[in-house]
């Protein structure tokens, strides 16, 4: 098979669908890697008898590892090839997951994530590029839905794939799986991802220009308040989506689960069909619609009655999975429209530091907001959910102020 890049038009349609599940896998592997901590926290606990202060210092590694990576990669990430960015960078994630494999003291696990997020959170902002560079502007929101769709599978079919791996043969070999998944994802990217030449000029790796390029345009600056305002919008309730149902709920663990398939499930569709929405009817108008309509499951999320029968809190939290994540497709093809094609790489590996920032901001603001009581449950989740709410007006006020250039 030839390169998407290197195709006449006509072939080029028939190859879209292919380097849009490509660039899903490495996405696959990449959410799965981050996802997967979450639910292995009782594994590390025990296994390096560290309390979850400790553990969130792994996770948050993870996070600041990635946004520190991606914002200095920003200044020189356009100046090569995409695919040879891409490739590297995953070769890069692929080792940091194959060090949590072999870990076995808490300060290796640490450097290992340390790692991982170095290269995972770079590589994701070289996958969009590559989509806004490859997609026009009329087709851009489906392959960015098809992509987004990764996160639905990694929470279908990776986490759980992830868990069982862990109860039957220890944790460490649920990271040796993501790397075995990776490496035919790796030689297939070598094989067929398109090679897209930087299309600037050779400048030393200490020239920041690049970097205070990006930075120093207004439009730029509200783009990047726009998306971050997005992510705060869902994130700050989905941290303790699980915790809180459990708790306060009464959910079992195999129900907390349940939460996560059916939801990934439908997500899963509902990435494919926003994203042709998107492109049918506009992405500025899909968005609005989504968000007004996400407003209904936050709030109700967040104020769930402790007699409410499982499966209708289980219907609650699938469309709250489907309209949260659903605003991110339109949101981001707004976003990669918004950016001249010879920073792009540059802008989406800050947008990428910054969204690993919003991701932080949001956990610690649920935190410091929720109260657990003496018998366990927490209290002010309803409070987290306004705060959501006024995320999302925000991004809604700010998406109006997006411009699209390409």
């Amino acid at each position: 098979m030839e390169s998407v890049a290197s195709l006449p038009k006509i072939k080029i349609v028939r190859h879209e669908l292919f380097l849009i599940l490509l660039l899903a896998s490495i996405q696959f592997t990449n959410i799965m890697d981050f996802m997967i901590m979450f639910p292995l926290q009782d594994y590390f606990l025990k296994q390096f008898q560290i309390d979850t202060a400790m553990f969130s210092l792994v996770l948050s590694s993870y996070s600041f590892a990635a946004a520190i990576a991606a914002l200095v990669g920003a200044n020189f990430i356009d100046r090569f090839n995409r695919k040879s960015a891409a490739i590297f960078l995953y070769v890069g994630f692929l080792v940091g997951t194959a060090l949590c494999a072999v870990a076995h003291t808490y300060s290796f696990l640490l450097f290992a994530r340390i790692v991982a997020g170095i290269f995972g959170g770079m590589v994701s902002g070289v996958i969009l590029s590559i989509i806004g560079d490859v997609f026009p502007i009329e087709k851009r929101g489906k392959a960015m839905g098809g992509v987004m769709g990764a996160f639905s599978a990694a929470s279908v079919l990776g986490v759980p794939s992830g868990i069982r791996i862990a109860m039957t043969s220890g944790w460490n070999y649920t990271f040796a799986f993501i790397v075995v998944l990776g490496l035919p994802i790796l030689v297939l990217a070598v094989l067929y991802l398109p090679s897209l030449p930087s299309k600037m000029e050779k400048q030393k790796v200490a020239d920041f220009s690049q970097l205070i390029g990006v930075l120093s345009k207004r439009d730029h600056l509200v783009a990047l308040a726009f998306f971050m305002s997005v992510i705060l919008g869902g994130f700050t309730v989905v941290t303790s989506i699980a915790v809180y149902m459990e708790r306060n709920m009464g959910f079992t663990k195999t129900q907390v689960s349940h939460i996560y398939e059916i939801g990934g499930i439908c997500t899963f569709v509902s990435s494919w069909i926003v994203g042709f929405l998107s492109d049918k009817f506009g992405k500025h108008k899909v968005f609005l619609i989504l968000v007004l309509l996400a407003l209904l499951p936050i709030l109700a999320i967040t104020h769930l009655p402790k007699d409410l029968p499982v499966y209708m809190a289980l219907g609650v939290t699938t469309v709250f999975m489907v309209l949260v994540s659903g605003r991110v497709i339109p949101s981001m093809a707004m976003l990669t429209s918004a950016i001249r094609p010879e920073v792009r790489g540059s802008f989406m590996s800050v947008n990428s530091s910054l969204q690993s920032v919003a991701t932080g901001i949001g956990a610690l603001l649920a935190g410091a907001i929720l109260i657990q009581l003496p018998n366990g449950t927490f209290e002010r989740f309803d409070i987290v959910g306004y705060f959501a709410v006024g995320f999302n007006l925000l991004a809604l006020y700010l998406s109006r102020k997006v411009k699209i250039v390409s």
